[in-house]
């Protein structure tokens, strides 16, 4: 028998991916990565318009993959999940599993019998004989949406991840824990850009912002009437000479003011005890926009790297036709749902 596979798959708003890894814990081994760009009108705002497309896609990445398992780690929109720090009174682990849902009252927009619902003690005693606890909600129609969507391709979905916690986990799997910083995660998707503040292990915010890569790319096809796959190729840095430079610039230009500014307006909700974000980490298919960790460093002061989710992982000789390093940070959140699934 082969080494157990662990497979994760990410059902982004542009791409579709797919990575089975084996040898979880001590020797993981990425054997196999696919991806396959879908239309914008598939997915939109992560609600699946064209199921069809979506089943047939994971299909053949399944095919292409020749993954040995059809149990899968798989993310669920992050627009469909409420992540919210709270306090509540003190008490056991086991407590708090049934008082939950009256707190939960409070702070989820929804009724909640239709949420599922889960939490993580943060910090038993913050005094006055209070606890502080993260809350997780995410709407049932939504996970259930994307069961039945997974099942239709054949896959058993055995775990669903949200996809900050994704990247945050992937990130600690790489860099380890520091309980003294705290590291602002800024994960680039093509709808959405997820903003979250870590020290250490704990999850203290998270908020998901609408500037993201199609952003960029619908700017530079209004400013210079190109489809979409060239201003894709433009953002990262190729066949940029043979346009109007300072209509591209123009674009570029307005999208970083764009996400400039929204990322100031999460800045306020950095926790007690920290004046400033120690490091900012670039993930998702944004992170290889060009020179956009210099825009970060400059606009914010604040050191600025891209997620290296592969520090840990050897990676098998035919694992993806091109060298995975390349696209490392769009590799982040597939390759951390699969951590949910290591033991």
């Amino acid at each position: 028998m082969g080494k157990r596979q662990v497979v994760g798959v990410d059902i982004g708003s542009s791409l579709i991916k797919i990575i089975a890894v084996e040898g979880f814990p001590k020797k993981p081994k990425i054997v196999k990565f696919a991806m396959e760009y879908i239309e914008p009108h598939v997915i939109v705002d992560g609600e699946v318009m064209d199921k069809e497309i979506v089943v047939e896609t994971l299909k053949r990445l399944c095919e292409k993959t020749g993954i040995s398992t059809n149990e899968v780690i798989a993310s669920i929109p992050s627009r469909d999940v409420i992540v919210k720090k709270i306090k509540m009174a003190k008490m056991k682990e086991s407590e708090a599993a049934e008082q939950i849902k009256w707190e939960a009252e409070q702070y989820i927009p929804y009724g909640i019998e239709d949420v599922v619902l889960d939490f993580q003690i943060l910090n038993p005693d913050v005094g006055e004989n209070m606890m502080e606890v993260l809350l997780v909600g995410a709407k049932k129609d939504s996970v259930d949406a994307r069961l039945v969507l997974l099942r239709d391709a054949g896959l058993n979905p055995v775990v669903f991840e949200i996809p900050i916690f994704a990247i945050q986990n992937i990130y600690e799997y790489n860099y380890g824990v520091d309980s003294k910083s705290l590291i602002g995660h800024i994960h680039i998707g093509a709808q959405f850009t997820s903003i979250s503040y870590v020290q250490g292990a704990i999850n203290h915010f998270t908020r998901e912002i609408t500037t993201a890569v199609n952003t960029l790319i619908q700017a530079i096809q209004r400013e210079l009437g190109v489809n979409r796959e060239r201003a894709l190729n433009m953002i990262i840095g190729k066949t940029t000479e043979d346009v109007d430079q300072f209509s591209f610039k123009n674009a570029f230009q307005s999208f970083l003011d764009d996400l400039g500014v929204s990322v100031e307006r999460v800045l306020p909700y950095i926790p007690e005890g920290f004046d400033k974000l120690d490091k900012i980490i670039l993930s998702g298919g944004g992170a290889l926009i060009t020179n956009l960790s210099d825009f970060f460093y400059q606009r914010f002061g604040i050191n600025v790297e891209i997620l290296d989710p592969l520090k840990k992982f050897e990676i098998a000789p035919n694992a993806y036709e091109e060298d995975l390093r390349k696209i490392a940070p769009i590799i982040a959140l597939p390759l951390g749902l699969t951590l949910r699934g290591e033991g």
